[in-house]
């Protein structure tokens, strides 16, 4: 009995294994917040003159289409952040599939907290500054497993509500959270990709990223479909390329700065950095 049970284990662990090297779910780092229906109502606001703020307003019916704003975190660049309009709800993940963590070692709730400041700023949602820092504080800490006891379930799947937001795929506030409790269920963290989220991004990044020096930034240009030049890898650097599920596609070294990519969008793994090639 025992001899199968380690089978099992080490079954799970192999299977595991190869999910975490090439993910096939649309899971990633990070979690989404939504509003009810009346209750934060979302607008364009502001948000649409800034450069590093693309807006999407598209008016079909259809729920896999995205109205709302779209960029890139104002405090780590590999995490993105799409705002819908329509449905009132803040989505954050990492670009990176590969990634458990913020890259940048952000956590969820500095991030969630932040981009929804900003999104107050811009008057995405129209309500006060101090309202917004209040309101966004509660959320986190129902987020975090507020009042509600968790101990007694499956010990595997608790995590400690004092670590970081935790809630799996989203999270809803509404009207009834103001006078009844409201709290995350503990469980693995994650937030759902938005289709096509490559393509709604704008080309541009906010300048106030905290970044690396820029003398250890790799800079990689496209010179045509399917073929990236990278300017500060030396020859015969090693690369891979990954497409946006993490699945490998191709492998090699740079030739005279060149790296021919199968397809894009997809993710080139050089040097320690990751860049979205698209």
């Amino acid at each position: 009995m025992k001899k199968v049970l380690l089978m099992v284990v080490l079954f799970s662990a192999l299977l595991f294994a190869a999910e975490f090297e090439n993910p096939q779910t649309p899971l990633r780092f990070g979690t989404q917040l939504v509003f009810g229906p009346s209750y934060l109502p979302f607008q364009f606001g502001n948000a649409c003159s800034k450069d590093f703020v693309n807006c999407v307003k598209d008016t079909a019916s259809s729920y896999e289409s995205f109205n709302g704003i779209a960029y890139y975190s104002t405090i780590d660049s590999n995490i993105v952040v799409f705002a819908s309009v329509e449905y009132s709800k803040i989505t954050l993940f990492s670009i990176y599939p590969f990634s458990l963590s913020s890259p940048m070692g952000t956590s969820l709730k500095d991030l969630l907290r932040n981009e929804f400041m900003n999104l107050q700023e811009w008057g995405v949602f129209d309500i006060s500054k101090d309202s917004a820092s209040t309101l966004i504080d509660r959320i986190i800490f129902e987020m975090q497993g507020g009042e509600c006891d968790w101990n007694g379930i499956d010990d595997s799947s608790y995590i400690n509500a004092n670590i970081d937001i935790f809630d799996a795929i989203s999270f809803t506030h509404d009207e009834y959270c103001d006078s009844l409790e409201c709290c995350g269920s503990p469980v693995d963290g994650g937030a759902v990709m938005v289709d096509n989220w490559w393509t709604l991004l704008p080309e541009k990044k906010p300048t106030s990223i905290l970044s690396k020096p820029a003398t250890s930034r790799l800079r990689v240009s496209r010179l045509r479909p399917g073929i990236f030049y990278c300017d500060s890898a030396p020859q015969g650097t090693p690369y891979k390329v990954f497409d946006v599920n993490g699945i490998l596609l191709k492998q090699g070294q740079t030739e005279n700065g060149q790296i021919i990519v199968p397809k894009t969008p997809s993710i080139l793994d050089i040097q320690n950095q990751k860049i979205l090639l698209k």
